[in-house]
């Protein structure tokens, strides 16, 4: 191939100056001839001057999950925070504990003046030491106190016409009682007087009084103790046979068993007043018999409503058994709970109880007897009748029943464990005992 150069050199000027207007001819019209300067090597190169920009990598992330759900968005559901259902109240329960006759002989009163100290007259505190932390575990403790207190004005004096020193009362509420009836058939030992100065007295106290009502207005307190949410009303009836006279009541109240209409109506009023109705009943005769009219009083009690009856007076121990009725309400009656302070003289008087159960009321108000037990009690005391002390059964030995005073008169029952035991278990169902009988 030739140069263009070379061809023509005749052409001269003419043809360089037609090259370089076809040169800038196809300048003008081409936008892909360039050149670009040199590269330091003075190479020349065809390569289109094009800048190329900065790559930036995107940021790494995770693939889409897929999803088997439309790609309508629904609003998110809110659900309301689960709430526990309101806690139903907690049932209500109030435990009771009673005991028999407490009969302040001439016997006991000198043994609590020789004990007393620190300018103290008398001091009966010591004789229930025993006992006193069952008495004092218990919300409502109750006891028959088988005398006046009515003052020294009066005269102390022991059986078979009682004025106890006031400060046997006292140690019934020291160590614990709650609930003292004294409808019995001492409480007029000292006359109409003597029952008034003795009920005044009682009711100073903070204790509740119960049997003997100064005036209607009284007798128309009727006496609840509400305990642990728990109202339970008290009422008190003696029997009119076991009197020892026929006393002027002077307006001083003392209900009788002598109207069966008065004691159902006075049941039923209580009962509409409170969860739980408890009768105190001074009634029977000295003997381990329970006679057909403490049955038939006992029947009607129930059936009128009463939830328990506490007997007394028999001064020995008589069965705990449930009354039943037609309606499938049941009554549980303590015929006799036996002495719980004496110096009477027969083995049979020196054992007594603690009748104890809890009354139980549901979320629905109505109210069930638990836990109801009945743990023997032993009245000790000397040769000589003194140094009295009451004991727990399950605390009383055998070396103590060995110097008991009522050995000198119980032969040919021999004051012993063995005898205690059996004398329990023949009077006592079985249902109602602790377990150490097992």
């Amino acid at each position: 191939m030739k140069s263009v150069f070379c061809a023509k050199p005749r052409l001269g000027g003419l043809l360089l100056r037609s090259l370089a207007m076809i040169l800038s001819v196809m300048m003008l019209f081409s936008g892909c001839i360039s050149f670009r300067p040199n590269d330091g090597v003075g190479r020349e190169t065809t390569t289109p001057n094009v800048t190329e920009p900065s790559v930036t990598n995107p940021p790494v992330t995770d693939p889409p999950v897929e999803s088997n759900q439309s790609d309508t968005t629904e609003p998110p559901v809110t659900n309301p925070p689960e709430t526990e259902p309101p806690a139903p109240p907690p049932e209500q329960r109030v435990s009771i504990l009673a005991v028999g006759d407490n009969i302040i002989h001439e016997a006991v009163f000198t043994d609590a003046k020789n004990r007393a100290a620190d300018g103290a007259e008398y001091d009966f505190v010591p004789m229930y030491t025993g006992v006193a932390e069952r008495i004092s575990a218990a919300d409502i403790a109750f006891i028959n106190h088988e005398s006046p207190a009515a003052g020294k004005e009066y005269g102390i004096s022991g059986y078979p016409t009682f004025n106890s020193p006031r400060e046997s009362v006292d140690a019934l509420v020291e160590v614990g009682f709650d609930v003292i009836n004294l409808a019995n058939n001492h409480i007029l030992d000292k006359r109409v007087a003597g029952a008034r100065a003795t009920v005044e007295y009682v009711q100073s106290l903070p204790v509740t009084e119960l049997g003997v009502y100064l005036d209607e207005e009284d007798h128309g307190n009727l006496r609840i103790t509400e305990v642990n949410g728990g109202r339970i009303a008290w009422l008190s009836f003696f029997d009119l046979t076991i009197l020892q006279y026929n006393p002027n009541m002077n307006n001083i109240i003392i209900p009788l068993m002598d109207d069966d209409a008065k004691i159902t109506s006075a049941i039923a009023d209580a009962k509409t007043k409170a969860d739980f109705v408890i009768v105190s009943a001074h009634w029977g005769r000295e003997q381990p018999q329970v006679t057909k009219e403490q049955k038939r009083v006992a029947a009607l009690m129930s059936e009128a409503g009463a939830d328990v009856i506490l007997g007394h007076h028999s001064h020995i121990l008589q069965p705990v058994e449930w009354h039943d009725n037609a309606d499938g309400s049941r009554t549980l009656v303590a015929y006799s709970l036996g002495n719980f302070i004496s110096t009477q003289y027969y083995a049979n008087n020196m054992i007594g109880g603690m009748l104890t159960f809890d009354v139980v009321k549901d979320n629905g108000g109505e109210c069930t007897l638990e836990n109801i037990v009945f743990r023997p009690t032993v009245t000790h005391y000397s040769f000589n009748r003194d140094s009295l002390q009451l004991y727990m059964l399950e605390d009383y030995t055998e070396d103590m029943a060995k110097t008991h005073g009522t050995t000198l008169k119980s032969n040919p029952a021999p004051f012993t464990l063995q005898w205690i035991y059996s004398h329990v278990r023949s009077v006592i169902d079985e249902t109602f005992l602790p377990e150490y009988f097992e």
